[in-house]
């Protein structure tokens, strides 16, 4: 991955800084152009957070959320 933050920082900032009727897959693609990321790396996220969403079938933010505190 090339963003320039660890993946857990970027999940953590996209679910905390969603905007208000944003979609998490924007505030993810936003959040890695952040920092840096190409849209490979967003790919990348959104895949493993969609895996982690279906294996425990909730939401997407819930999910990230789960795979940040997987990383601590």
């Amino acid at each position: 991955m090339e963003v320039r933050a660890p993946a857990a920082q970027v999940l953590r900032e996209a679910a905390r800084d969603q905007h208000r009727g944003e979609s998490f897959e924007k505030s993810l693609s936003r959040t890695v152009r952040t920092h840096q990321g190409t849209f490979e790396d967003y790919v990348d996220l959104i895949g493993r957070v969609r895996r982690r969403a279906e294996e425990d079938r909730q939401g997407l933010v819930s999910a990230a959320k789960a795979l940040t505190d997987q990383n601590r």
